[in-house]
């Protein structure tokens, strides 16, 4: 876990951010509460003006909910320290048995002054809008493949592919009914696909590529389109973050965590720690592999003989975290034999 410094600054603050109120918290070295302030409306304003006494010697932390942007922002364009903190990691170490905002603030502000705050990666403010985009993307290509899927699942329910249902003896009503939840089925997809499509055209057009070799490497790929090399580089941002490779399959929730006392395995690990719209990504990148490499179909369905789908799914995601990373890093383009063998590996150090 990562964690943050106050840089030498003699004050630090804790925001305990919500869509309602804003609780603030200040410290002083010592630890001792000098600014305690509920902030209901006009935020950026009174938020400036309750941190104007300690001018730029204090570092804020706040927790990574949704809206931090506007904190953040807000925040560097006066010179003030701010840090991000993991909000899981920040309950994590919530202290005492009763919890109310002040009481997180004040947490907060404490764990920023004793250097235990656990930073969490704060994407750059220009790349911000086009990421977000790109997730929205994500989010309704699964949408689309939902309403793909219900489309099958209905069909199996009344074997439509045997023929019509009044010949199997459904009444005229369950055929209306039947026919109405196709036809929506439909017209949802054709309606996503129009605003995928749109959304495709605008990111292309208006995306900031920073590392064009990387994107060429990525787009060079079979099964990376140009959206999806977007996709993966905007979520990363910054390859140089994972000094491992499987600390990145670590943080593209691709990993296999486990619990385990004594020599004994107690269960999965938290799966949920990392980032998800990366993990959708190589999921989806993990599909269309099957599709364009037949020695990755075949390899999939030798795993899902042994495994089960879902867990062979898994297993294909994180073998593509582990190519992108080494692609990435190496800037070196795709081999499939590596991809299928054990060559996606961190390289012997020579001896000398």
């Amino acid at each position: 876990m990562n964690t943050s410094t106050t840089d030498g600054t003699m004050y630090s603050a804790g925001i305990d951010l919500h869509k309602g109120p804003l609780q603030l918290h200040v410290v002083d070295a010592a630890g001792t509460p000098v600014c305690q302030q509920t902030i209901t409306h006009d935020k950026r304003r009174q938020l400036l003006a309750a941190l104007a006494p300690f001018g730029k010697d204090i570092t804020v932390g706040v927790e990574s909910t949704y809206n931090w942007y506007w904190v953040a922002d807000e925040l560097r364009r006066k010179g003030i320290p701010c840090v991000l903190g993991h909000a899981r990691d920040v309950h994590a170490q919530r202290q005492g048995k009763h919890k109310s905002d002040g009481k997180d603030a004040a947490n907060m502000s404490q764990m920023v002054r004793m250097g235990t705050f656990p930073a969490a990666y704060a994407c750059l403010p220009e790349w911000r809008a086009t990421r977000d985009l790109l997730r929205k993307r994500l989010r309704l290509v699964e949408e689309r493949t939902q309403h793909m899927q219900h489309g099958g699942c209905v069909a199996d329910q009344y074997l439509l592919g045997e023929g019509p249902m009044a010949a199997a003896g459904y009444a005229g009503t369950v055929i209306a009914d039947v026919d109405k939840a196709v036809d929506t089925d439909l017209k949802a997809q054709e309606m996503l696909t129009t605003l995928i499509d749109s959304l495709d055209k605008w990111i292309l057009e208006r995306a900031k590529i920073s590392d064009k070799p990387l994107y060429e490497l990525l787009t060079g790929t079979r099964g990376i389109g140009p959206v999806l090399a977007l996709t993966l580089m905007y979520e990363t941002a910054d390859i140089t973050r994972f000094p491992r490779a499987q600390q990145f399959a670590s943080y593209s929730r691709t990993a296999n965590p486990e619990y385990s006392s004594a020599g004994k395995r107690l269960g999965p690990g938290d799966r949920k720690r990392g980032n998800p719209y990366l993990c959708r990504a190589l999921h989806m990148l993990a599909v269309q592999s099957i599709k364009l490499y037949p020695e990755v179909k075949e390899f999939h369905r030798s795993v899902v003989k042994r495994k089960g789908r879902r867990t062979a799914r898994r297993i294909l995601a994180h073998k593509w975290a582990l190519a992108v990373y080494y692609l990435w890093k190496r800037r070196e383009a795709f081999d499939i034999t590596k991809f299928l063998g054990t060559a996606y590996a961190p390289r012997a150090q020579s001896s000398h």
